[in-house]
């Protein structure tokens, strides 16, 4: 049975001061569920279904059961899978552990959570372990992130930082010596650019105005022979994630 409590709880971390209070988020819907349970059992802080959900489906945790009316009450998607868990938010502190990926991939005030869930789940495919970004993107911990990333954030060592000078001097406390920044009107190509995966960091700007100024960064292109301004930012990060496996870079 649910306390009142625990759904008042619940309803708060659907917003991003009741995550921040808690220090807890809400993981919604089998693939997502399982995922969590999966890559971080001991993140789970409280599980509730609906009394006609499978359990097995999930994995090895113990579920609260709930009504199905009032677990859709409960829910935020438009048709509830009957299942969410209540999860610890792991810490995005800098920190002074060393990361061991070739490149780092780094976002900018990216504020959609569909193209923010998209870049962490393909982050995760290619076989990156850090994901590094500033204040003003949209917090990887929302419901709606976790959902488009299929949970793939619990997985990453995230890294956040106050702004972009702080981000670049820590990289290169780091040793990633090579800032890359997507730019349309960029010149080097991203499918020929020798340097682009060694040691560096790219980043990836906001959807409406690209990424700040760093200093010294090199600005890098994706070529578009249809002359179209630009493409959606979780796409960009998709074809330079990936030329990173047809070189080899990542296997």
């Amino acid at each position: 049975m649910l306390s009142g409590k625990q759904g008042s709880l619940i309803k708060s971390l659907y917003t991003r001061h009741g995550r921040k209070k808690h220090d807890l988020c809400i993981c919604e819907g089998v693939r997502c569920c399982r995922e969590l349970v999966s890559l971080r059992p001991d993140l789970v802080s409280l599980a509730v279904c609906s009394d006609d959900f499978d359990e097995s489906s999930v994995g090895n945790v113990k579920f609260e059961r709930i009504p199905k009316t009032e677990f859709d009450r409960l829910s935020a998607t438009v048709i509830p899978q009957g299942c969410l868990i209540v999860a610890g938010k792991p810490s995005m502190l800098p920190g002074d552990d060393i990361p061991q990926d070739p490149f780092i991939i780094a976002l900018d005030r990216v504020s959609d959570p569909g193209n923010l869930g998209t870049i962490i789940r393909t982050v995760r495919a290619v076989g990156l372990k850090e994901f590094w970004l500033t204040e003003g993107t949209a917090d990887p911990f929302s419901d709606k992130v976790i959902r488009s990333a299929l949970a793939s954030q619990f997985a990453l060592r995230m890294r956040l930082f106050p702004g972009l000078p702080e981000m670049s001097c820590e990289l290169r406390k780091f040793g990633y010596a090579s800032i890359y920044r997507t730019e349309p009107a960029g010149k080097a190509s991203c499918f020929e650019e020798k340097g682009i995966f060694a040691k560096s960091a790219i980043l990836f700007g906001s959807e409406a105005h690209g990424a700040g100024a760093v200093e010294d960064s090199i600005p890098v292109v994706i070529p578009m022979p249809g002359k179209i301004e630009s493409i959606n930012v979780a796409q960009a990060a998709t074809v330079i994630l990936f030329e990173a496996v047809r070189r080899g870079v990542l296997k």
